[in-house]
This record gives structure tokens, sequence and C-alpha cells, in this order.
């Protein structure tokens, strides 16, 4: 599992895991047992986000190159060990609960954030997202 470094924040919040995926800098936060109902497997977003570049429609994007985004989750996963207190200690992947292992292996199969949803992914919203918030819409 050299794919994924994994944080632990020793269970300060309820997704207690850090999950950064090495190749494309994709970070999720999980729970002990992320397919519970209660429990957490969501999408956070990726490290190299801000590197996007936008040209013509913003529907046009252009990802970063494999070498920034290289450079991205080195300087993420370096600032994590620096600050222990951010998103907690690296964990080995044998040490973790078989559930969550579980999870993480089907992560692995996927290379596009749009599959993860199929996955039992959250993905995070802001409170502007969700319908209750807006006026009109229940």
């Amino acid at each position: 599992m050299n794919t994924f470094v994994i944080f632990d924040n020793g269970g300060k919040t309820t997704d207690r895991f850090t999950i950064i995926n090495n190749e494309t800098g994709d970070v999720f936060a999980a729970s002990e047992n992320p397919t519970a109902p209660n429990g957490v497997g969501k999408f956070c977003g990726n490290c190299a986000d801000h590197h996007i570049v936008m040209y013509g429609a913003g529907w046009r994007q252009r990802r970063p190159s494999k070498k920034i985004i290289k450079a991205e989750v080195s300087n993420y996963i370096i600032n994590a060990k620096l600050d222990p207190d951010w998103l907690g200690n690296e964990v080995e992947f044998t040490s973790l609960p078989e559930t969550l292992r579980e999870y993480i292996s089907g992560l692995e199969a996927h290379s596009r954030p749009e599959d993860y949803s199929k996955i039992n992914v959250v993905y995070m919203a802001t409170p502007s997202d969700e319908p209750s918030s807006r006026p009109g819409i229940r």
C-alpha cells in the first residue's frame, strides 16, 4: 500500500484518519469503520487543486503535471509530519482496522474523483450548498 499515506489523529475527531493518495494528491478522511451507518468516509479534495489552470471557459480545466502533483503531495506530507497536531501521526496500513483497510483498498481501484461517489464517499459541502439552507428549497 505505498500508494497511500495514512495519518491518525488519535480520535480527536470522528474522521480520525486522513488518507493521502501519493499518485493523485487526493485527500480523504475516514473513521474507524467508514462503511457503517454512522461512519465517515469522505473525499476532502486534492492537495494540488490550487495549481489547476483555467483557460477559456470555466469548464476547461487543465490538471497540473505529474511533477507538480508529486511536489505538492510531498510538501503536504512533510508539513503533516512536522505538525502532528494538524493531521496526527503517520500509521502503517497493517495497523489499521480491517474495515478501514477494505475502504482504502476500494479507493485504490479508482483513479478519478468522480468515481469516488460510487464507493460510499461523502463529499464535503459548504453550508450554502445544503438544500435546507437555500431560501425557498426544502
